[in-house]
């Protein structure tokens, strides 16, 4: 087969992923039609989404590496021109250097894998350029500047951009997998991804900023799941966090009137202490039951300790949820009908994973299970949550707690303060883009995790 050759992906994987794409766009277009107009702009940036958007189909469906490079190519020269349109010069400060970089190190990749270069040079160089499209550190600088470009192009950058990361890794696994170096490297960073992306939404005040440093974070677990070879949790990961994501960008400008709401909610239900305790309790236990009995049926025999470790952190982040959801309720009917909801998500995960991991055919490469480190890594990350979590709950402005803050000031960046007009359609003032430096973590006294 000659390397020039077209061949096109259709398989179940490349539909869902497809099922994201248009998704996101139909959510994303509409919006940025209506809160563009009159922006002098608005034209432009509203069809550089379309390239965005366009150009990651383009990368779903591409059978060949040089296709998919392409694309994303394609994808890049697109993101830039909607940053540079939408948020001008400070967008492009660090999108431009670390996107460009991307490419390069991409088509590096493409350029030895079609030489036929032996040894794990092209499987890391994949690894890497994934890493940077999906802002991993020390890339993500790169999606906190894009910031100041406006709330659709954010929607789309978080659905759609970011995820093709997610996608090379996916889609192009079988030679990632054959590399102990680049599974390692995937592993490596995807768990510094979560930690600073925690820390950094920790300390952002703003709430366009905590959704970027989630990204990051969702970003690196999804990176840290596919190193373990889980390309079904990985994959529907990538599509759920896309739509979950793109929706809460075009919704943060009702922010602060959600919170302006809830003060003037009444107070919550009054409960004693040890309904609150039964309340707690039942909503950790009951979806963690309903999660476990499924996994159970759908994998009776166990698939090892990779498929464990998610199965125990993924029911840690349904019982916390659960927990919450009953013990804030104003009334107990709403506590169980909530918790019932969570529960039926657990259920729906576990089953969703299930199906996907035969649908797809993304079983679990043999490579993986002599590839250890990416296990310790995912253990690293999970020890560093839990401490991460009783510093707050225990220490919230001990010394420990201070010394996070201020790792969290640096991960985060300086907060950035555009002016709105430019999503109202107001054509006669012009949009003003001026980063105000962060409040520094030695003056702060604010305790960790208060403004989050």
């Amino acid at each position: 087969m000659s390397p020039l050759d077209l061949t096109w992906r259709l398989d179940p994987t490349a539909i869902l992923l497809l099922v994201l794409v248009v998704g996101v766009a139909v959510a994303v277009l509409p919006f940025a039609h209506r809160s563009l107009r009159g922006d002098r702009h608005g034209a432009g940036v509203t069809l550089s989404i379309v390239a965005m958007l366009s150009a990651t189909a383009l990368l779903v469906v591409a059978g060949e590496l040089w296709m998919l490079a392409l694309a994303w190519s394609l994808a890049t020269a697109a993101t830039l021109a909607a940053l540079g349109l939408g948020g001008g010069r400070p967008a492009l400060r660090r999108a431009g250097p670390w996107l460009i970089v991307g490419d390069v190190v991409l088509w590096l990749a493409v350029v030895l894998a079609a030489a036929g270069t032996a040894g794990e040079a092209p499987a890391v160089l994949l690894v890497i350029a994934a890493a940077v499209r999906c802002a991993l550190p020390p890339a993500h600088p790169w999606l906190v500047d894009s910031l100041y470009a406006p709330t659709p192009v954010s929607a789309a950058l978080h659905g759609g951009i970011v995820n093709g990361g997610g996608i090379l890794v996916i889609t192009q696994f079988s030679l990632i997998a054959s590399s102990p170096a680049a599974i390692t490297l995937l592993a490596a960073l995807g768990t510094v991804a979560i930690v600073a992306g925690v820390l950094a939404a920790l300390v952002r005040t703003d709430i366009k900023g905590r959704l970027v440093a989630s990204t990051v974070a969702q970003m690196g677990f999804m990176m840290l799941v596919a190193s373990l070879g889980l390309l079904a949790a990985a994959l529907l990961h990538l599509v759920a966090h896309g739509f979950y994501k793109s929706a809460l960008f075009l919704s943060s400008s009702d922010g602060i009137d959600r919170r302006a709401a809830e003060r003037r909610a009444p107070r919550p239900f009054l409960t004693s202490a040890t309904e609150r305790r039964v309340r707690t309790v039942a909503g950790a236990l009951v979806p963690v039951a309903a999660l476990v009995a499924v996994a159970l049926v759908a994998y009776p025999g166990g698939r090892g300790p990779a498929e464990l470790l998610l199965l125990v952190t993924i029911a840690v982040a349904f019982a916390t949820a659960g927990a919450r959801a009953a013990g804030l309720a104003p009334s107990r009917g709403r506590a169980a009908a909530l918790v019932a909801l969570i529960a039926v998500g657990a259920v729906a995960f576990a089953a969703a994973t299930s199906a996907l991991t035969g649908a797809l055919g993304l079983a679990r490469p043999a490579e993986i299970a002599a590839q250890p480190l990416a296990l310790v890594f995912a253990l690293l990350a999970v020890t560093a949550l839990a401490a991460l979590a009783a510093v707050r709950r225990w220490a919230p402005a001990g010394r420990w707690a201070l010394m996070l803050i201020a790792v969290g000031h640096g991960l985060g960046g300086r907060a950035v303060r555009i002016d709105r007009s430019r999503e109202v359609g107001s054509a006669s003032a012009p949009a003003r883009r001026t980063g105000h430096p962060r409040t520094s973590p030695r003056t702060s006294s604010t305790p960790m995790g208060a403004t989050a």
